[in-house]
């Protein structure tokens, strides 16, 4: 039996169904196939961080797809209340950067300056303004007022409604797919029949990399596995995320609070460890002392695309003409998912992304990633 459609996506993470939804607004048909149930990696995983850019002063791949992102994402979670009358937690909360290595600390600082964002140096007082209890040892750190957040399991809850509101076809737990080159086109099959499509866009995060393998296309993106610790207390003693580095608290309004995040190269396995566990509460204690008596609610893990340098791969597939990947963004899926899914559709629908790709086409990277 064969099934057709204009385009077909593998994976239905955040970044699938961001581009099948931005898809489904051009009056395309959309079916979306994934091996489980849709946004129950990566995707759920996170913390929902949203961290501001400007897209006018945005000078590297990085900075360019976040600040494009950045600007859509209000816009976006109102159309997602729209068409699926959910609420997916987006708010403007602030973060505050907080430092102890003085020299990555300044130069993060200089960095973001030179983008133009508004961040605003801290003393000590204006510290504990902001984080009431903050480790005395702490004694300087940097605001950014336009920092925000969601909760990825409502946004991605949303997203999934919204996508089947406009029409998108979404096909879980299909535990086996077959991806066929047929000259410089591809074809995919299930068991059951065959899903024709124009175009195919695949979206598979850490999976995507055995996806490709088979067509001849070596994509180096591999599983980074990354824990979290949620923690409740009765009463929230700070109400913007906490960074230093790559680990972050993160307050919710309901006085929970998520605390990551580890990093680590374990392959496909994907499970929460005492050392990794011990590793976040000892952090979040260090940071803010009071939160050694939290409660500990639960932990998680997650599966990182990861690619040797840390940006994703967007564009056409090399070698064939109606492939197309979307996957490799590391850390920032959920950040960069707006923008993903506006330079997917422009590139799917034959125009020009509002952006340049430099520095995230397929092709750039031969060098496989170390796990």
């Amino acid at each position: 039996m064969q099934h057709g459609s204009d385009i077909l996506i593998i994976g239905g993470g955040v970044i699938g169904l961001s581009t099948a939804l931005r898809l489904a607004g051009q009056d395309v048909s959309v079916t979306v196939v994934d091996r489980q149930r849709v946004g129950a990696e990566a995707s759920w995983a996170g913390a929902g961080m949203l961290p501001p850019g400007d897209l006018a002063t945005a000078k590297t791949p990085e900075a360019r797809l976040r600040s494009y992102s950045y600007d859509m994402w209000e816009p976006f979670c109102a159309q997602l209340r729209e068409l699926s009358g959910m609420d997916n937690g987006y708010r403007k909360c602030g973060a505050v950067e907080v430092g102890l290595d003085s020299a990555a600390f300044d130069l993060q600082v200089r960095q973001w300056q030179a983008e133009g964002l508004c961040c605003d140096p801290l003393d000590r007082a204006e510290l504990e303004r902001h984080v009431p209890g903050l480790q005395q040892q702490i004694q300087h750190g940097v605001f950014l007022p336009e920092f925000a957040q969601v909760r990825n399991p409502r946004h991605l809850k949303a997203l999934t409604a919204a996508c089947q509101a406009m029409g998108v076809e979404i096909l879980e737990d299909v535990g086996h797919l077959s991806v066929c080159a047929k000259g410089r086109a591809v074809e995919v099959t299930t068991p059951l029949r065959r899903l024709g499509a124009d175009r195919v866009c695949v979206t598979a995060g850490a999976w995507t990399g055995q996806i490709m393998k088979p067509l001849g296309v070596e994509l180096p993106v591999a599983p980074v596995r990354g824990q979290i610790a949620l923690l409740r207390v009765s009463q929230l003693p700070f109400s913007c995320v906490i960074e230093q580095g790559r680990r972050y608290i993160v307050p919710r309004a309901d006085g929970l609070i998520l605390v990551g995040s580890t990093q680590e190269h374990v392959g496909f396995e994907k499970r929460s460890t005492a050392e990794g566990v011990s590793g976040l509460l000892s952090f979040a204690e260090s940071i803010v002392p009071e939160l050694g008596a939290a409660e500990v609610v639960r932990c998680w893990a997650g599966l990182r695309p990861g690619s040797p340098d840390e940006l994703p791969f967007i564009g056409r597939v090399p070698g064939y003409d109606n492939m197309f990947v979307g996957a490799g963004h590391f850390r920032s899926g959920l950040q960069m998912s707006p923008a993903t899914a506006a330079v997917l559709t422009d590139l799917m629908l034959d125009r020009t992304p509002a952006i340049s790709l430099d520095g995230l086409d397929p092709t750039r990277v031969t060098k496989p990633l170390v796990i």
